[in-house]
């Protein structure tokens, strides 16, 4: 290659290290893009399996959210596939649209600067492992297994994340709960929502109320299962407080409960709060990833 070439060749990185920047510094709806320098893997992770590479892409790119962000740090591309890697850090959040895609909250989707969209198969955003988005093929012009090398000249991903969530404040205050097994109709409005709470179980080490229907993923129960707390501490009428464990299922029950810990004194009056709920939209979110 001549001098002149591998300039041209250093300019046009340049240009599109440039072009990242720039991008990642628009805002959407759902909080600014940056990217920022040190995105590296985390060896407090556990790692994600993957097929043998046949390159690897490293990269230095976040996006940040309300009150944490995922930073992606490397492509790994296997025969007919490949898995872009990152970490979350701070307070992940389902308000975030790429944290709803990865939890499957939200629908994501990729494309590249030609207008192929890849086949998204698997996502993983545990706690404690790496974040991971897992492509085995295309889906333009049909679904389809393509061997090799996917990412052969390209340089640039965009990620579309669609339905995007949105925040709704509370407080709903369901009062007056009897703290005993059995059917509950209480309801509690706010924001201009009445919200329902359905069913109570109380265990030796704690109680837990049926608040969603299973399946029910539409308004206002969109993602309610998010990282942090929506329901605040419970209290009942003696003066005790109950924290929130969790979410879990209960036997054939087609509810979702949240559960509290300790188990409330049996002629208590419990008070049950709501903070917060995430709704779906009709928004679209998009972020790109430029690669090397």
């Amino acid at each position: 290659m001549r001098d002149q070439d591998r300039a041209q060749v250093r300019a046009s990185r340049a240009l599109i290290w440039s072009l990242a920047a720039v991008a990642l510094l628009v805002s959407s709806a759902c909080g600014p893009l940056q990217a920022l320098a040190g995105c590296r893997a985390d060896a407090t992770e556990s790692p994600i399996p993957t097929a043998p590479s046949i390159r690897t892409i490293h990269l230095d790119q976040r996006w940040i959210g309300e009150k944490g962000s995922l930073c992606l740090y490397e492509v790994r591309i296997s025969d007919g596939s490949f898995v872009v890697l990152g970490h979350a850090t701070g307070e992940p959040s389902i308000g975030d649209p790429w944290q709803a895609a990865l939890r499957g909250f939200s629908r994501m989707r990729i494309f590249d600067e030609t207008g192929r969209e890849y086949s998204l198969s698997g996502t993983d955003a545990r706690p404690g492992h790496v974040t991971g988005m897992s492509v085995d093929g295309l889906l333009t012009p049909m679904p389809q297994t393509v061997p090799g090398d996917l990412l052969t000249g390209i340089h640039q991903l965009t990620y579309q994340v669609d339905n995007v969530l949105e925040k709704v404040e509370g407080p709903w205050v369901f009062a007056n709960i009897p703290a005993g097994n059995g059917s509950l109709a209480t309801t509690a409005t706010a924001a201009g929502r009445e919200l329902r709470l359905f069913d109570m179980v109380v265990k030796p080490e704690g109680f837990s109320v049926g608040f969603m229907e299973l399946g029910s993923y539409y308004p206002p129960f969109v993602g309610i299962r998010s990282p942090y707390n929506e329901f605040a501490p419970a209290r009942d009428d003696k003066g005790n407080a109950y924290s929130m464990v969790g979410y879990e299922r209960i036997g054939t029950s087609a509810l979702l409960y949240v559960k509290f810990a300790p188990a409330p004194p049996p002629d208590a009056k419990l008070t049950v709060t709501l903070d917060r709920i995430f709704v779906s939209t009709d928004r679209t979110w998009r972020a790109s990833l430029f690669l090397p």
